[in-house]
């Protein structure tokens, strides 16, 4: 099946938001999607193990220097 390649998450004052999508590359060529937001929610963030999909080393996070 297709779906869309992931590329960018950006994240603004949804602190009630606590999981990000499921979302594991296809190959290993496959950069994982930057998810751009606030450096306190990245480290509030409820995470799973990574056989599930939803772990923090599937995703690449980027902080602003503007933002918490």
């Amino acid at each position: 099946m297709f779906k869309p390649k992931l590329e960018t998450l950006k994240i603004r004052d949804c602190w009630s938001l606590r999981r990000l999508p499921a979302d594991r590359p296809t190959s290993n060529s496959t950069p994982p999607p930057e998810v751009d937001c606030e450096k306190e929610w990245w480290t509030c963030n409820q995470w799973d193990e990574e056989d599930v999909n939803h772990h923090p080393s599937l995703y690449k996070p980027g902080h602003s220097k503007y933002y918490k």
